[in-house]
């Protein structure tokens, strides 16, 4: 630059340094507040200016007076990186860029036009994250709700992209995952935990040309950072696993029912699969409670929640829907409903099974003085026939349960059939 020109920084003094390092020829005054920015480009002639979103909900409507001002400034925005869609808006309010805090030199340089980027040839990758990678790590902190699994997923997405290699795996405990091709692993990096191994990250070759040496220290840090947010996805699964855990039964509470209901309902409906609802409670389960006390009741219930286990399959949805009232949800992965079938016989037969069980078991909780088998009485409803949404099939069911119990106890009984078309235990034909 052949002649000193003038920069208007609005932001924290602590950025003078930066700034004046990466623009020598340049004399910059700096100002804390958005209206004193506006005052002093107003005052004297600014050819460029830096705007620090940390100076508050203003900062946006300071980069639109500068552009009215001075329609010729360069405008620079500075943020942190959880600041970046703010950063976005700030373009469209008229700033021509945007950096990252802390500001380094050679993205003031780029920002501000007085030094060209350096290309990077195919052998050399950016040393620091990209903007991208740090868009694409927010995006997988948060949703670390969806797991261990899934995140370790994504994460070695990201890294595909990040090092434009042509495959990924990732080890990590129990947990592994691979994408793209990954036949021919050429960098590793180990993950430790408190200096101790517990996984791997390794990398296919490039898509075009080779790594670079400063490579492997860049997987490295991934692999660190690897290992922190899978701790992290596994302590949200942990706090989520209690939040939808009934404690006193180990299954699970009405809360995931609902949740992972209207889920289903939503997969039922564009893949046209089956889905059954059973609603059922104990029968005279307030006797229970009144002759032998809360305890062996909870008991009581602890045993039955172990069977309905043992009665229903790995992917059935088993929950204590709140006092003595449980709910199952039976759903087919594999089967689709077609136009005229009728309700799923596999359902009403792992009801009717359970509902045996649940007769011929010897309570150790009542004891030799039992006044007679346990039974419970229950009600489904199967979706579309008996309802559309979560609401309905649970009225659905809870209407059939009432007509079980009224017409006898010890026994299912189907949403939207007559009363003498409830299935008793021990029927061979249920339906």
């Amino acid at each position: 630059m052949g002649r000193r020109t003038r920069l208007l920084l609005i932001g924290a003094s602590a950025h003078r340094d930066a700034l004046a390092g990466a623009l020598p020829n340049c004399d910059v005054l700096v100002v804390e507040h958005a209206l004193e920015g506006l005052w002093q480009s107003g005052r004297g002639r600014f050819e460029r200016a830096f705007v620090s979103l940390g100076i508050g909900n203003k900062a946006l409507r300071a980069v639109s007076s500068l552009r009215q001002v001075s329609p010729e400034m360069r405008i620079v925005v500075g943020c942190e990186p959880a600041d970046e869609p703010l950063a976005r808006r700030a373009l469209d309010e008229g700033a021509d860029e945007y950096i990252l805090e802390p500001i380094k030199r050679e993205d003031v340089e780029q920002a501000f036009g007085v030094a060209r980027p350096r290309p990077l040839s195919t052998t050399e990758p950016a040393s620091g994250p990209s903007l991208q990678e740090i868009i694409k790590l927010s995006d997988i902190l948060q949703n670390l709700g969806d797991g261990a699994l899934a995140t370790l997923d994504r994460l070695a997405t990201l890294l595909q992209q990040a090092f434009d290699a042509e495959g990924v795996v990732i080890q990590l405990d129990e947990l592994s995952c691979t994408t793209g091709k990954a036949n021919e692993l050429v960098l590793e990096e180990t993950i430790r935990r408190h200096d101790k191994p517990v996984g791997r990250v390794a990398l296919a070759r490039r898509a075009q040309g080779t790594y670079a040496a400063n490579a492997a220290i860049r997987l490295t840090e991934y692999a660190r950072l690897i290992e922190a947010t899978i701790v992290q996805a596994r302590e949200r699964q942990r706090w989520r696993d209690l939040a939808w855990t009934d404690d006193l039964s180990g299954l699970h509470n009405r809360r995931y029912f609902e949740q992972t209901l209207d889920e289903l309902i939503e997969r039922a409906s564009t893949k046209r699969l089956r889905l059954t609802v059973l609603l059922f409670d104990i029968d005279g389960f307030k006797n229970y409670n009144d002759s032998y006390g809360h305890e062996v009741g909870d008991k009581l219930i602890q045993e039955v929640a172990l069977l309905l286990r043992r009665c229903t399959r790995e992917r059935d949805i088993v929950v204590r829907y709140g006092g003595d009232e449980f709910a199952v949800v039976f759903w087919d992965a594999e089967k689709q409903r077609v136009p005229g079938s009728e309700h799923p016989h596999e359902p009403i037969e792992l009801a009717t099974r359970f509902c045996n069980a649940i007769a011929q078991h010897e309570f150790q909780c009542l004891g030799s003085d039992a006044p007679g088998p346990v039974t419970i009485s229950g009600g489904l409803a199967s979706f579309p026939w008996n309802g559309n949404t979560r609401e309905q099939l649970i009225s659905a069911a809870d209407k059939a349960l009432l007509k079980a119990k009224r017409t006898g106890k010890n026994q299912i009984h189907l949403a939207g059939k007559k009363d003498e078309e409830s299935i008793p235990p021990n029927s061979k034909d249920p339906v």
